[in-house]
């Protein structure tokens, strides 16, 4: 339907022109005209124009909070295993298995060159997560994952099978008071399999099937 306001004063729909010099004396107006859509100048078109984009802003921030923030490990990321003097006389017959939260992620506590070294339970490959994750051989001595046949020696160094590296470690530290921490949110990334110069040769026959164990096995809490 079309516009029923004038364009300007030479608009024929002007129901008064006037005489023809009237029309050239005249000063030549232009009326807004309103085009399809929303009239821009409706108040609520002008406070969408506003919300929409500080939605939208909003929206991204919050979704990079949520990213960033389950990157971070949630609550308390270490745990006191005990005093180091227990610590090395609980792991001198065979590593023990410590969790964060009685929960994944765990850690293999072992001691080797006078230090406590803290294995990841999960392997480099996906296959070798949780449950299907890193286990110890009580004959061997060794560390493996049954879920795809990947072998590590006593210090944790790729040893056989498809995974690319030598197991990731936690950071261990001994408090002035002599407690031991492991630090779960602090991961040191395994030695590449090319990287590896020697393997130490197992202490006895190999697992075929690894026993795994479902629970901690380490509990010295002072």
């Amino acid at each position: 339907m079309p516009d029923e306001q004038p364009i300007d004063a030479f608009d024929p729909r002007f129901p008064d022109r006037g005489t023809e010099r009237d029309d050239v004396d005249r000063k030549r107006s232009l009326v807004q005209s309103r085009g399809p859509g929303p009239n821009p100048g409706d108040p609520k078109v002008r406070i969408l124009r506003l919300a929409i984009p500080a939605l939208a802003a909003a929206a991204i921030l919050v979704i990079g909070a949520v990213f960033f923030q389950g990157l971070q490990p949630s609550g308390a990321t270490t745990v006191v295993i005990g005093h180091v003097d227990a610590v090395r006389d609980a792991v001198a017959d065979r590593p023990r298995r410590v969790c964060l939260n009685d929960n994944n992620p765990c850690a293999w506590i072992t001691e080797f060159d006078g230090l406590l070294h803290a294995f990841n339970t999960n392997g480099p490959l996906p296959e070798e997560y949780g449950r299907l994750g890193v286990a110890w051989c009580p004959s061997s001595g060794w560390f493996g994952a049954n879920s795809t046949g990947s072998r590590w020696d006593q210090h944790g160094q790729i040893a056989e099978g498809p995974s690319p590296r030598s197991l990731d470690r936690f950071t261990v530290t001994v408090e002035n008071d002599g407690d031991v921490v492991v630090d779960f949110a602090s991961l040191t990334a395994g030695r590449a399999d090319w990287q590896v110069e020697e393997v130490l040769p197992p202490d006895g026959p190999a697992c075929e099937e690894i026993p795994f164990e479902r629970d901690p096995d380490l509990d010295l809490q002072p």
